[in-house]
């Protein structure tokens, strides 16, 4: 079995679309007055001043109600950025979830405090939530049902936020809803920058972020499993990347690359692989972490496991499959 299945037309308008919205970000580079929010998983290979955002809350009652020892959030750092490394987004990351942009006049420090009030937000159940408001999914649903005084206060010194789209590759710009022309942007007081998250927003962010999964492993598999692929159009791809995701959900993993591996697997390797006993003992062990579950299938399957799953490739696997999905 080879190593790279053990590692797991656009219309006139679009086209012009496209080129605005890149040539206003290209303009704020060239400017000084880029900046971009980025996922902690993402290591850019690229010289940037940036600066982490961090755990801590304007309310300090909230600071004190949360289990610290339990918390895995990372939170996003902020980076400014140049054409050179704008460049480097737009090409090599365009299909993946990594943040999203901000313009703005205000310098980075200013920028970094200001978006630091936003990292821990207050439920419906009055309790304190980690705000992943550098998710373009999740800024989104943000964005629609907020009223223009929690917009206006999100944006603080930001003149505008420009949210990258899995479905175009491309990104939507949105303007400060109250900024005006030749005046500085009124940075919010910490005490208003309390998010108050509804039932509604985070049903909503939920649903965004799962339809979001489907689209980044969707990506992942065309660009680096392409021939395994080749022949499914996007609907009937992303509906078999719904049916891996639930599955590899079962066996606990969670995190994006562990669900592009095993989604990965399904398509290079055998839709039923993790039937195989090999397979299936590992990824049922409880005594193993979920986020090393895959990592171990490369250490301990032998070459005689891998090509008997790969020999009981059940060909009517993905009709059964979708058909439950459908009832």
């Amino acid at each position: 079995m080879n190593s790279a299945v053990r590692s797991s037309c656009s219309s006139a308008s679009q086209v012009s679309a496209k080129s605005e919205s890149r040539a206003r970000l290209e303009a704020w580079a060239q400017a000084g007055e880029l900046y971009a929010l980025i996922d902690s998983f993402f290591e850019i290979p690229l010289p940037l001043e940036k600066v982490k955002l961090e755990t801590r809350d304007t309310d300090p009652v909230f600071y004190e109600l949360i289990a610290w020892e339990k918390v895995t959030y990372e939170p996003p750092f902020l980076a400014k950025l140049t054409p050179h490394v704008l460049d480097w987004f737009l090409n090599s990351l365009s299909t993946e979830r990594w943040g999203l942009f901000i313009a703005s006049k205000a310098d980075l420090q200013t920028l970094a405090s200001h978006f630091q009030k936003f990292v821990i937000a207050r439920g419906p159940d009055a309790n304190p939530y980690f705000l992943r408001f550098h998710d373009a999914a999740v800024l989104d649903i943000l964005l629609r049902t907020w009223d223009p005084r929690e917009k206006a206060v999100f944006f603080g010194p930001a003149d505008a936020l420009a949210l990258p789209d899995l479905d175009s590759v491309d990104v939507l710009i949105e303007s400060n809803p109250s900024h005006v022309f030749g005046k500085k942007p009124v940075v919010p007081r910490p005490e208003d920058c309390l998010v108050q998250l509804r039932d509604s927003q985070l049903k909503l962010c939920a649903e965004a972020i799962d339809k979001d999964l489907v689209k980044v492993i969707h990506w992942h598999l065309r660009n680096h499993h392409s021939k395994a692929v080749q022949f499914l159009d996007r609907r009937s791809l992303e509906a078999r990347v719904q049916v891996t995701i639930q599955i590899a959900r079962r066996y606990g993993l969670g995190t994006i690359s562990d669900l592009a591996g095993f989604a990965a697997l399904m398509f290079e390797l055998a839709p039923n692989f993790y039937q195989h006993p090999s397979f299936k003992k590992v990824l049922e062990d409880s005594s193993l972490a979920s986020d090393v579950k895959m990592r171990k299938l490369s250490q301990v399957i032998s070459d005689k496991e891998w090509n008997e799953a790969a020999e009981a490739y059940d060909r009517s696997f993905w009709t059964r499959a979708l058909a439950k999905v459908q009832r």
